[in-house]
This record gives C-alpha cells, structure tokens and sequence, in this order.
C-alpha cells in the first residue's frame, strides 16, 4: 500500500473480524493538514488546473508521477483552514478516497483487496452504514466505495501509461521556480520537478500529435502547462502578494 501519506494504521478489511463495523464521515479535513502535495490522475487535470500547480517528479524506480501541489511550505496544506474545510472547489481524489484503499495481495500483482485506516476515527460498531449485512456480504455504501476505489486504480494506471509516453518521448525537463512573496519577503522553492517542455511539444511530427489527441494526452499536458500559473495563487494563500518568480517556465 504505498503513496499512503495519511494513513495511520492501514488494514485490510476483513468480513469476518470487520462484520460488525460501521463507517461515519469525517467532518473535515484534518487528516490532511500538513499534506503539502497529493498524487493526480490524469482525468482530473481539467478541472485540478484550476486550483493547483501540477508538476511531475520521477520516483527512484524512474516511474514519473503526476502530483498536485497544495503548498509550497513543508508541513502546511494552504487549502485546509483553520476549521479543517478544503477550501478549494475541486477536492482531489486521492483526498476523496480516504479512508478506503485498495492493498496489492502478495504474489497477485492484479488482485487487491479493500483496506481501510483503522485509525482514521471514521469507524465503529454502533453507528454509522454498516459495511457488511447480516449475511457477511458487501453492503451497498461497501460497493459504492469498492467501486470507486477501482475507478481510482484505473485511472492511476492509465495516468502511469501516458507519463511513461511523455518521458519516452522526450517532453519533459527539469523545472525550478523561486518565488519572494511581497508582504514579508519570505522565499518559497520549487526544486527537482519535471514539466512538459512547450517548445519540443510543438516539434512533434503530425501524426505523433494525432496520438496525444486520440489518448486524451494532449489535453492532459496544456492543463498541466495552465496549472503552473497557480504556483502564484498558492504563495498568496500562505499570505502576501508573491512577486519575482516570472518567467515561469525558466530552468
């Protein structure tokens, strides 16, 4: 179960040891205050763009990964408030699935089974919709979780296949971006992220544009190139007018 980030005391969940237990909301965003950056499927990027930079960073294993930036100060998410609300209209599905996720099995890399954060404060055994009915089968809250945990998979592994064709190809380069906000001169940094280059972009051959647009990738890589003008909306919510951090696409 990696990319967890949140989850304190991941389980899987189990219909016997679980039967009884029940799911209650949080009802806020607690858990992902001091969240900083949050992984981002590529069918979000239209409405992510709007909000938040994305920026892609290649993990040790070389896969690149998709990420939305939520601040740009470690430890503090600008987007959750003092009440614990997201302050954003979109909330990004990586936030939405918790406390649900699916855990690989060992030795089954294409079969999963639904964990849940036994210490998320969501679960008990008086209250709540129930998990499980009488007879140990899946309820229907369960299936609507289940179901849009493999939506999520999906989508993760089709976002994985997309990058992997902008890496292969070329498009991406390192990014770097120093930003001073003006109401106190605090610096902020962006380092060792990776954007999709305009210029070798529009030097692909025709046919290899027909491909992007067919697989979605190309309207994937212009919301992701609008999205680094949020890097400024995300300086000022930590406070003060943020200055001196233009040309954006410098290296």
């Amino acid at each position: 179960m990696a990319e967890l980030l949140f989850y304190n005391r991941p389980a899987r969940l189990n219909r016997v040891a679980h039967a009884k237990l029940r799911y209650t909301p949080l009802p806020n965003f607690e858990f992902a205050r001091k969240v900083t950056s949050v992984p981002l499927m590529a069918a979000e990027f239209p409405l992510a763009c709007r909000q938040y930079p994305i920026i892609f960073v290649q993990s040790p294993d070389g896969t690149v990964i998709a990420q939305a930036v939520l601040s740009l100060t470690e430890g503090i998410n600008t987007f959750v408030n003092d009440k614990g609300q997201w302050t954003a209209t979109y909330v990004p599905a990586f936030i939405r699935r918790y406390p649900f996720v699916l855990a690989e099995i060992p030795g089954k890399p294409d079969d999963f089974d639904v964990a849940f954060d036994e210490g998320s404060g969501c679960f008990h055994p008086k209250k709540g919709e129930p998990l499980f009915d009488d007879h140990g089968a899946p309820s229907a809250f369960l299936n609507t979780q289940v179901e849009f945990l493999k939506n999520f998979h999906g989508e993760h592994q089709r976002t994985r296949r997309l990058l992997e064709v902008l890496k292969t190809d070329g498009l991406l380069v390192p990014y770097n971006v120093d930003i001073v906000r003006t109401k106190d001169k605090a610096q902020f940094a962006v380092r060792n992220a990776l954007v999709v280059d305009e210029t070798k972009l529009q030097d692909l051959i025709p046919e290899k544009v027909a491909a992007y647009l067919k697989t979605g990738m190309l309207a994937m890589i212009y919301a992701h190139l609008i999205s680094l003008q949020s890097f400024l909306s995300v300086a000022n919510r930590a406070g003060g007018q943020a200055d001196n951090s233009f040309p954006w696409w410098a290296k």
